[in-house]
């Protein structure tokens, strides 16, 4: 039943529209199917693409239906959804769909509390859980996709509906619409769509304002975001073990499933305990299961265990939905264990700004400095370590998924400034144009010299005979990016120079006195081209 609540004044809707503000070019709209005395059952739901307009807000927050403009003309529509991707593909709020999640008040709490960032729960018009994390600024779409994927595990739902946004860029001038979600308050004085509160009941519009107010995330504590079920007494009775049982000690295990959930952690247990694991398992019982499971049940699974060394069943319906596989491939006892504890831990890994790349990767606790080739093949990489540590690591399973998870959140670091392509370059410049010996005669730039034009206090080069001069420092880039990087070179500039009379030749152009003002730019340029381009 519809939760009777205050109907929404009219300086209300601008603060609802301000708060869930995201895709102005577009929306989402449900048309609603009803049945006689039952309310609202079903419906369609479908993307316009025009503004909305402030006019439409107040419909949603009233309850009242509202007119859509499309290609077949003007239609009725009963609520309001919204994509929260704006056209530069950032965002202020994110949410996670979770209309399959109906849980009970004290354990949906439990849960939100186990996070370390404010969320709000609404009930969803399914009847489900919409999860909310607000902002107190716009950030890259990109980032809170990725950070409501990484606590989606806690809640026990196999795959979301959805995660907001969907998109992690969005390009209306390709047709892009943006997905959207259903907005809350929908008829707000007899809503079905609230803010939940703690005793379960149905927040006001007012209160939910308030709510906003007092937990809005900052950028910098959303990339913090986590869970803390790898913390306290139930992250050490599964340290290092997979984030699925870590949640599971958290939270609770079904009765039906603890046998073979038990079974699963015998996995961990003995990898962790290989002397004593029959022991451990009867005190793991006890800890975990409420109420334990008694002797003959506990008996049978560590009988089933010595049998086969059965692996995690990853895909199983009780640890599939609190699954975290990002986290539990690189952990000592997670998934990626292959060889019965000999497996070795690979982190942290960071890496050196420079080309070629230099990167050290943590190896069973040592670092090993690697190059690219070295870290994308594992033989290459287990004997690098050999000869720089004098042990020979175990081989691991998953080795390109753990190094990309590992890429991920690589520390970079500052590479000497001597060392960067980008400053090389405008030293070589430097001596090529400055120190050695060049012209004040046009006609002698066709021979390789650069020509000294000081009236305008410039030098040209043809960029042949600076490559060649190039190769002799062992100049190591090709030819079409080094043009790139000449372009990117402050400065620098490449024009058509008249020599005499219909001669004419594409040089650059140094101009002396911005030039050796110019600070050097340290990035590296991603040039986007192949060997065999030329750009021009």
């Amino acid at each position: 039943m519809a939760r009777e609540l205050s109907r929404p004044a009219n300086n209300m809707v601008e603060k609802f529209r301000n708060i869930f503000k995201g895709l102005d070019e577009r929306f989402g709209y449900h048309i609603a199917d009803y049945e006689e005395g039952d309310g609202k059952k079903s419906g369609d739901s479908f993307t316009s693409n025009y503004p909305h307009t402030l006019e439409m807000w107040q419909s949603h927050l009233e309850g009242k239906k509202f007119k859509v403009k499309t290609n077949r003309g003007s239609i009725e529509a009963d609520s309001l959804g919204l994509c929260p991707i704006n056209k530069n593909s950032k965002c202020r709020w994110g949410a996670m769909d979770l209309d399959n999640y109906k849980p009970s008040i004290p354990e949906l709490f439990k849960k939100l509390k186990s996070l370390n960032v404010p969320t709000i729960p609404f009930r969803s018009k399914s009847g489900g859980i919409h999860l909310y994390i607000f902002l107190t600024e716009e950030v890259p779409a990109l980032l809170m996709r990725e950070k409501l994927h990484s606590i989606k595990n806690i809640f026990g739902v196999e795959k979301p509906d959805k995660i907001f946004p969907v998109q992690k860029y969005l390009n209306l001038e390709k047709g892009s619409a943006g997905s959207w979600i259903n907005l809350p308050y929908h008829n707000a004085a007899k809503t079905e769509r609230y803010m939940i509160k703690e005793n379960g009941d149905a927040a006001t519009l007012e209160e939910f304002f308030e709510a906003y107010q007092k937990n809005k995330v900052t950028p910098a504590q959303l990339k913090k975001l986590k869970s803390n079920i790898d913390e306290g007494e139930s992250g050490d009775w599964f340290k290092d073990g997979p984030p699925c049982m870590q949640a599971l000690a958290k939270f609770g295990v079904e009765k039906k499933a603890r046998n073979e959930t038990l079974l699963d952690m015998t996995r961990y247990i003995k990898l962790r305990y290989p002397e004593k694991w029959r022991d451990k398992a009867g005190e793991y019982n006890k800890k975990i299961f409420i109420p334990p499971m008694d002797y003959t049940e506990v008996n049978n699974v560590i009988g089933s265990r010595e049998k086969r060394e059965y692996p995690y069943r990853c895909n199983s319906d009780w640890l599939k939905p609190h699954c975290d596989r990002a986290k539990c491939i690189l952990r000592k006892f997670g998934v990626g264990n292959a060889n019965g504890g000999g497996n070795v831990v690979l982190g942290p890994l960071s890496y050196v700004k420079s080309i070629p790349k230099i990167w050290y990767l943590g190896f069973g606790g040592d670092e090993v400095k690697l190059y690219s080739k070295e870290l994308v093949r594992q033989d290459l990489a287990r004997e690098a370590a050999t000869e720089q540590t004098g042990k020979t690591p175990s081989k691991t399973k998953n080795w390109d998924d753990q190094i990309r998870l590992l890429q991920e959140k690589a520390t970079p670091i500052d590479a000497p400034e001597e060392s960067l392509p980008m400053y090389k370059l405008k030293q070589y410049i430097r001596t090529f144009c400055f120190n050695m010996r060049r012209t004040e005669d046009r006609g002698q730039i066709l021979f390789g010299k650069p020509f000294v034009n000081t009236k305008e206090n410039k030098i040209h080069f043809q960029f042949d005979a600076f490559y060649t001069f190039l190769e002799t420092k062992k100049w190591k880039d090709i030819e079409a990016t080094t043009h790139q990087m000449l372009k990117k070179t402050e400065g620098v500039s490449r024009e058509k120079l008249h020599i005499s009379k219909n001669v004419k030749r594409n040089v650059y152009t140094v101009d002396i006195k911005e030039f050796e003002e110019q600070k050097v730019d340290l990035e590296i340029p991603d040039f986007g081209i192949g060997e065999d381009e030329v750009p021009f």
